[in-house]
């Protein structure tokens, strides 16, 4: 299967590592925060030291809470990247790949183009150059009184140039 290679979903890819990483750890501090809180709110009359140790006690349900939230949410994050790595390898990428070879393809026309004017010059005074020696051979012929039967020179389709 030749251009089918495989990867899994589950993959995080490995520029997304480190801040999935750091995301994933920020996600359980900040719903351990919120345990805190929520504990706050709950118990008014609790002083910091009784909040702390009830959301000690809450380790557990937070863990049990927490964790599969935060799997949730780095999920969603990471399916998230994985997208975006899939539309920049599928449309993107190949966009900017076939912009910039377009690019070179005008290039390499007006390069062409140029080659063809170029050539088109040098034919031109080379069969100037033809004509001008045809002509002084001509003109020698006629001051020496000699016959001149030498046809003019003629273009490469057969036809003598005019003008």
């Amino acid at each position: 299967m030749k251009g089918q290679s495989r990867e899994s979903i589950w993959a995080i890819p490995p520029r997304w590592r480190l801040p999935y990483i750091a995301l994933y750890w920020v996600q359980w501090f900040l719903a351990m925060y919120a345990v805190v809180k929520f504990l706050s709110w709950l118990h008014p009359d609790y002083g910091r030291s009784e909040v702390v140790e009830a959301a000690m006690a809450h380790i557990p349900a937070v863990t049990a809470l927490g964790i599969p939230a935060t799997f949730t949410l780095m999920e969603v994050i990471q399916r998230l990247m994985v997208t975006y790595d899939y539309l920049m390898n599928k449309y993107v990428r190949p966009l900017q790949e076939r912009q910039r070879a377009e690019g070179r393809e005008q290039g390499l026309a007006e390069g062409r183009e140029e080659g063809r004017e170029q050539g088109r010059a040098e034919a031109k005074a080379e069969f100037r150059q033809l004509v001008s020696e045809w002509n002084q051979r001509r003109l020698a012929a006629a001051e020496h009184n000699e016959p001149f039967d030498e046809p003019p020179p003629l273009l490469e389709n057969g036809d003598a140039q005019n003008g």
